[in-house]
């Protein structure tokens, strides 16, 4: 069955998940928050008790499994003990239906995304960045290959970001339709053989270890929304969708890049008309710098990596930054007819990132030698 307005509340008192009572008081709701699903809040504004309910928006095979993957991840910490730590940072999981590919969570009551939370607050608290790392650490355990072929691992699909997809084929389909703006994009790294050749040698330092969620960005954590003042951090990661057995960098990148989003497209552009109401205030790098810093310390410590992997895979993390941001300038120009200059200069970070990392760690991710190790 597919879910309805009309048929949701049927199926969640079917299941146990809404007493008769609360439907017939009026006090139930169901608001409608689908993305590439069909997501439905339950009583969002209750005091207690509010669902998220996902399902798939037709029985397309991809987004089948990919919502399974999402179910196992939950499951995996709800079940095994290498990933109990994850289930503080999971909305707490309460089913999954495997015949109509339906996920039921409870709802984060008081969160709001972390986009949201940078946005309105304009500040990166160092309890926060530890809080990411911390989170990261509960599930980038190294799994051995042999656990890896165990029943619970074998939905993973272990493939490669679809961006390494994109830079080792040429790009040459990597969208079926390209605006003017993309081909722009395309030809800008294509035609430029040292920066092929640099993409290249990323993507060789691919090694798959451990669980990744695959899909690290701002919009997909949830955080308490009184942070601030009240100085607790609970932090949330949802959309699960894209998790794999990966390289735990991409991951840590992707954190890295969130930031050196926040400050490439909020810069206030020279005789630009601030259209977006954040663009006049801009995010320096000097304001972000402690908190990529803090984070990366407690990552590391973490992971209980010795000074030489440290440091291999901070270098590596800086390539993986610049594939990101390749993937980021694809993800502001859709349908754009010509390239806006913001994302001109996030794929101009990428090819200074990927010519002088080790600059690009010191200058730009603000971690100095002495805190490298």
């Amino acid at each position: 069955m597919l879910l309805t307005g009309f048929t949701i509340a049927h199926y969640l008192l079917d299941k146990g998940y809404l007493s008769s009572e609360s439907i017939l008081d009026g006090r139930f709701t169901a608001h409608l928050a689908s993305s590439r699903n069909t997501n439905y809040l339950i009583n969002r504004d209750a005091d207690k008790g509010s669902l998220f309910v996902k399902q798939v928006q037709a029985w397309d095979q991809e987004k089948i499994e990919t919502l399974r993957t999402e179910a196992t991840c939950y499951w995996l910490a709800e079940n095994e003990a290498e990933y109990a730590q994850l289930r503080k940072f999971l909305p707490p999981y309460l089913a999954f239906d495997s015949q109509n590919h339906i996920l039921i969570t409870e709802a984060v009551q008081g969160a709001i995304s972390l986009n949201d939370f940078y946005l309105q607050q304009r500040s990166f608290p160092l309890q926060l960045a530890t809080r990411q790392a911390e989170l990261l650490g509960s599930f980038h355990k190294t799994i051995a290959r042999s656990v890896q072929e165990a029943p619970s691992f074998r939905l993973f699909r272990k493939q490669e970001p679809v961006v390494f997809l994109w830079s080792s084929s040429g790009f040459p389909a990597y969208s079926g339709q390209q605006s003017q703006a993309e081909r722009q994009m395309v030809q800008l790294i294509t035609k430029n053989e040292d920066y092929m050749t640099r993409l290249s040698a990323v993507r060789e330092k691919w090694q798959a270890t451990s669980l990744i969620h695959g899909d690290i960005k701002p919009a997909n954590f949830l955080i308490n929304q009184d942070a601030l003042s009240t100085g607790r951090y609970d932090l949330r990661l949802i959309d699960w969708e894209t998790a794999d057995i990966g390289d735990p960098c991409w991951d840590v990148a992707a954190i890295f890049q969130s930031y050196l989003f926040y400050w490439i497209y909020y810069e206030p552009l020279q005789g630009q008309s601030a259209q977006n109401p954040y663009a006049s205030y801009g995010f320096s790098l000097e304001t972000m710098q402690p908190s990529m810093r803090q984070f990366w310390q407690t990552y590391i410590r973490l992971m209980d990596w010795t000074a030489e992997e440290a440091d291999t895979n901070l270098s590596k993390i800086v390539g993986y930054c610049a594939l990101k941001l390749i993937h980021t300038c694809y993800e502001t120009i859709q349908q754009a007819s010509a390239m806006p200059l913001h994302s001109a200069r996030l794929l101009q970070l990428s090819l200074n990132m990927l010519r002088s990392p080790d600059e690009a760690i010191w200058s730009v991710l603000g971690i100095p030698n002495a805190v490298r190790l």
